[in-house]
């Protein structure tokens, strides 16, 4: 009696497996950390946090939730303290938010299932490195502020490291980034008064006053500073803003879109305040030529 051949049942290739880290560096984040960390509880493998010298509960905390905690000298270089995260981490992707920043438990969810499909795709698992994302600034009210594109998800491998002190940059090149629609970050950070209570406006300055004194010719440097100066408390350090915006939009061409965009909002609020209707008018018809097609400015054109 024959014995009869069973059949496998043929259920394609292995389903891709998605090791993700999520990686973060800190400092006196106690008020955010549990937060920043409970988004990822489901979906990555592991949790990698920095701290570059807490002097509040946030190791503690972190600690508690079963994050790696490690401890890193805080030397006034982001790229610095970002890049020995990733060195801690051991998955095949990395989600890199800040501690004022997470996903939702849905797109948290649709993230995997894209990384999924990414690797179970040939031509897309050869050619993406990187996520490209929305980023969504709330204000102290919950409101939409602002919305910005980066890319904070990304392959765990030796050339996908930061640079910059500070506003740092992933390497990455254009070619392997892939726009991802349906997700984003959202950050409850960008209040002026978050910015205050933290000093992290005067850590800003001192790093890009020291940055703009070796590169005293870069425009997006002059970009940074003032959009820091701006939110300072120090009169003249506001006036010091509205002048390096306006040498930003004086060399547009050498600056980035959103320091561009920005320069002309700040000196279209200065000139609505002092009711100078005229320069308002002016300057959003020239940033509507150096900006084509932006909504905002195109709203604030229609109100004047």
């Amino acid at each position: 009696m024959s014995k009869k051949n069973k059949k496998k049942k043929n259920t394609g290739p292995p389903q891709a497996l998605i090791r993700l880290s999520q990686c973060m560096i800190v400092k006196n984040e106690e008020k955010n950390i549990e937060k920043a960390l409970r988004w990822a509880k489901k979906v990555a493998f592991e949790q990698i946090v920095v701290d570059t010298g807490s002097t509040d509960s946030t190791v503690e905390i972190a600690e508690r939730m079963g994050a790696k905690v490690f401890s890193f000298e805080w030397i006034d270089d982001f790229s610095a303290a970002k890049n020995f995260a990733i060195e801690q981490a051991s998955g095949n992707w990395i989600a890199f938010l800040d501690a004022d920043e997470y996903f939702s438990e849905t797109d948290a969810k649709k993230l995997i299932i894209f990384l999924k499909r990414i690797q179970n795709d040939p031509q897309m698992r050869a050619n993406y490195h990187a996520l490209n994302t929305a980023l969504v600034n709330l204000d102290s009210a919950g409101n939409i502020a602002s919305r910005i594109d980066q890319e904070r998800v990304f392959r765990n491998l030796p050339t996908m490291r930061y640079r910059g002190r500070i506003h740092e940059q992933l390497s990455v090149k254009p070619e392997n980034i892939v726009l991802v629609d349906e997700i984003e970050i959202i950050h409850t950070g960008y209040t002026e008064e978050v910015f205050a209570e933290t000093g992290k406006i005067e850590r800003n300055i001192k790093i890009l006053r020291e940055d703009l004194a070796g590169s005293p010719s870069d425009i997006n440097i002059k970009a940074y500073l003032a959009d820091s100066l701006k939110k300072s408390t120090d009169e003249k350090e506001r006036d010091e803003a509205c002048v390096l915006f306006n040498e930003v939009i004086a060399n547009g061409s050498d600056a980035l879109p959103d320091l561009l965009k920005k320069a002309y909002i700040h000196l279209l609020n200065r000139a609505m305040q002092a009711g100078d209707v005229k320069r308002c008018k002016e300057l959003c018809q020239q940033a509507m030529t150096a900006i084509p097609n932006d909504p905002d400015l195109e709203n604030i054109y229609k109100g004047l």
